[in-house]
């Protein structure tokens, strides 16, 4: 049976994707972790990297003695599956991707990172708060807030996975954007498709970003289909 290990996004967890892995369970042996920082898990020293995020599904992989296995990363959650397969291609067969944010411009990494103000967000999204409290612990969730800032605003200044590094990735991979996304968007998406050289690029229509917006009766079988 295929292996598929998902990785959530930036402020989410593994329990996002306990939806859609209930419906998956029956065809494929599916895994998902919570990254530095989130469900509880503490935030090194450094702060969050993607570096960090790489060491984490190297440990998990390892520690379930996974040789070689599926990714399937949502938006941060795909730029880590990407930065991995990256740095350990002999440990991944296929990555698929969802609305990831390639194109950290200063002017929308301002943006994205205002968005993270723990006060302004207890003020304005109280029931958003809420739940990052209980999902991450209200000893962590605004460390959390204020580490994912600081993360941003690193993107916009370093480059992670440059165009050689992407090009370099052989394996097939399936980038797919919601057409509705206000994160990231089609045009970058498709940028990247460009180079990588064994890619394939799907819209989702009617999508926007946040994942549980995302209609599992589009995702599952477009998963199925990649990955069968």
């Amino acid at each position: 049976m295929e292996k598929i290990l998902f990785l959530h996004g930036a402020l989410g967890s593994k329990l996002q994707f306990q939806p859609l892995i209930n419906s998956l369970s029956s065809d494929y042996e599916c895994h998902a972790l919570n990254f530095a920082g989130h469900g509880g898990e503490s935030i090194p020293t450094a702060g969050l990297t993607f570096q960090t995020f790489a060491e984490n599904i190297l440990q998990y992989l390892n520690k379930h003695q996974i040789e070689k296995i599926n990714l399937f990363g949502f938006s941060m959650g795909g730029y880590a599956a990407l930065y991995f397969a990256h740095l350990h291609p002999e440990r991944v067969s296929k990555i698929f991707t969802l609305n990831v944010k390639f194109n950290w411009d200063p002017i929308s990494t301002a943006k994205e990172a205002g968005l993270l103000d723990a006060e302004k967000m207890l003020e304005k999204v109280p029931s958003f708060a809420n739940n990052l409290m209980v999902i991450h612990g209200l000893h962590l969730w605004k460390s959390l807030l204020k580490s994912t800032s600081d993360m941003m605003k690193q993107l916009s200044e370093t480059v992670t996975l440059s165009e050689q590094e992407l090009k370099a990735i052989s394996q097939p991979v399936l980038l797919a954007i919601g057409d509705r996304d206000q994160t990231s968007s089609v045009f970058e998406t498709l940028e990247t498709f460009k180079k990588l050289p064994n890619a394939a690029f799907m819209v989702f229509p009617q999508t926007a970003h946040p994942f549980e917006r995302v209609s599992l009766a589009l995702l599952q079988p477009a998963i199925k289909e990649f990955f069968k």
